[in-house]
């Protein structure tokens, strides 16, 4: 059985003490920015807030929370995502999937519970093709 492919790392999550702080030590050290198009995802201060490094290559998730972050982003195609969702069933992975109203995830576990997600930019592919999700909900996928 062959492991479909990915296309990268899309982002990673951080949890960060202050909001505010972070995203400028980000800007001034690092030289990301935030992504406006995907602000909306930080209305009432529910995170994400989406920064971009500028060559666009590299993207960070910030969320104001304490504790232990949440895990790897990893990026994929649209086809690469259906391929993903196969082959997480076929081995039993207990997956939830979200529709996030310009993006797909899929949320897994690895075998030491440490949470990670595919990520799709390829919306309209895999609205279309994808079993009915409410947009913003996650839909456990197997149990």
């Amino acid at each position: 059985m062959t492991t479909p492919k990915l296309a990268g790392i899309d982002h990673c999550h951080l949890n960060v003490d202050d909001l505010a702080q972070a995203v400028q030590w980000y800007q001034h050290i690092l030289g990301f920015t935030v992504v406006e198009e995907l602000a909306f995802w930080n209305e009432n201060d529910q995170g994400p807030l989406t920064l971009e490094h500028r060559h666009a290559n590299v993207r960070l998730a910030l969320f104001a929370a304490p504790g232990r972050s949440k895990g790897i982003a990893f990026a994929a195609t649209g086809e690469q995502f259906i391929a993903w969702l196969s082959h997480f069933e076929q081995h039993n992975i207990k997956t939830v999937l979200a529709d996030h109203g310009v993006t797909f995830s899929v949320y897994f576990k690895d075998n030491c519970g440490n949470s990670h997600e595919i990520t799709s930019h390829d919306y309209a592919l895999l609205k279309a093709r994808l079993p009915r999700v409410a947009c913003g909900s996650h839909t456990a996928k197997k149990e």
